[in-house]
């Protein structure tokens, strides 16, 4: 298209945590998951990094493209902590299994 212009996708970007009754997270925007075991995750979101703590969590979805997880278990405590993870560290657990 000439003398056209790109619109950036903001829903995409948007981060959104929606805990329903403690036992279903689902959280948008985030970027890459750091940590993943059944009573911890780890993601770095777009405002920051979420440390998330609870019982017998595991995966139910996971869209790395879309930016979107969803954790079913019991959530015990949701935590935000300022930053990024450093781009020389690993590449995050998923992206480093899948390689």
């Amino acid at each position: 298209m000439k003398g056209g212009f790109f619109v950036e996708d903001k829903a995409a970007k948007q981060h959104k945590v929606t805990l329903t009754g403690r036992e279903m997270l689902d959280v948008s925007g985030i970027i890459n998951v750091e940590k993943f075991t059944d009573e911890n995750v780890v993601l770095e979101t777009e405002q920051g990094i979420l440390d998330i703590k609870g019982e017998k969590m595991h995966m139910k979805q996971l869209n790395l493209d879309g930016g979107l997880i969803i954790v079913e278990g019991h959530i015990k405590s949701l935590t935000y902590s300022e930053g990024t993870f450093s781009k020389d560290k690993k590449k995050g657990l998923l992206r480093s299994i899948f390689k």
